[in-house]
């Protein structure tokens, strides 16, 4: 059990609309007269009908939270991208990716939003010596598309990616 503090509270502000302007942003639609009814613990888990896909704002910490949603995600035979945000230093998002597979589900963990020029959203390694570092997700209107990586690109162009990325959820973040 944690405590309710004020950084606790604006991470999860920041973790909710964060996953809302993914969402938005990807072209998902939350449609509410799906039949998928999830129980408890995984009712608060947003459903994307046309993706196959849970999404999970999320603050708290990694292995143990996914083990929850590991559990959603073979009840609902879905997908699921947990978006987390910091809860110190400078405002940021990080994903980790699950893919429902009939055996056992398969997760791509530390990814940052990326944002091409044209506002297309990636979900990307930020750091060579991440787990698969390769391993990239297009957000799109379907499925989670998986791409074994990016065009090659220059470091300026990774950075420049971040940051735009960065700043589109600087402005849904606004004072947050």
């Amino acid at each position: 059990m944690y405590l309710v503090t004020k950084e606790r509270a604006l991470a999860q502000a920041r973790a909710l609309s964060g996953a809302l302007a993914l969402a938005e942003r990807a072209g998902w639609h939350f449609d509410r007269k799906t039949p998928l009814m999830l129980r408890p613990p995984f009712s608060n888990y947003l459903h994307v009908a046309a993706s196959e896909l849970l999404l999970v704002p999320s603050i708290e910490p990694s292995r143990g939270d996914l083990a929850i949603v590991n559990r959603g995600m073979r009840e609902a035979r879905c997908d699921a991208l947990v978006v987390k945000a910091s809860t110190a230093g400078k405002p940021m998002l990080y994903c980790a990716v699950g893919r429902w597979r009939r055996q056992q589900n398969l997760w791509c963990h530390e990814r940052r939003p990326w944002l091409t020029e044209h506002g297309q959203i990636w979900l990307v390694a930020e750091h060579a010596w991440a787990e698969d570092p390769g391993t990239s997700i297009l957000l799109g209107s379907k499925r989670l598309q998986v791409a074994s990586e990016l065009p090659r690109l220059y470091a300026h162009e990774m950075a420049a990616g971040f940051e735009r990325a960065d700043a589109f959820l600087a402005q849904i973040w606004g004072d947050l």
